[in-house]
């Protein structure tokens, strides 16, 4: 979890805030301190952190394969969910244009290395 943490670049606090529970009880987690966590707190961190339980708990699969549902994700859902048709579009269009943008800035810095 807590490479989970570092790579996602959240917080402990946010962390915490998002599974309802005071930032102490993720400092166990990480610590071992705390050795057991409940399935409610388990599908709300994985929800957070954009992993999937079995990752979480048996260190299988590939983190970087973010699910789907991460709350990133349903956060842009639910910014969208309101919007007219053409609003829609335009969001699509500048998302692509980032997109695109980002493609750019990898080719050139691998070029650079």
């Amino acid at each position: 979890m807590k490479y989970a943490i570092e790579i996602r670049g959240v917080t402990k606090l946010a962390l915490a805030k998002h599974v309802g529970i005071k930032a102490p009880s993720v400092s166990a987690w990480l610590s071992g301190k705390s050795k057991s966590m409940s399935a409610e707190h388990a599908i709300a961190v994985c929800e957070f952190l954009g992993i999937t339980q079995e990752w979480l708990f048996l260190g299988k699969g590939n983190i970087d394969e973010i699910k789907k549902d991460s709350h990133k994700r349903k956060a842009l859902t639910q910014l969208t969910a309101d919007l007219p048709e053409f609003a829609i579009d335009e969001a699509i269009r500048r998302i692509s244009d980032i997109k695109e943008f980002v493609e750019t800035v990898k080719k050139n810095t691998a070029a650079e290395q």
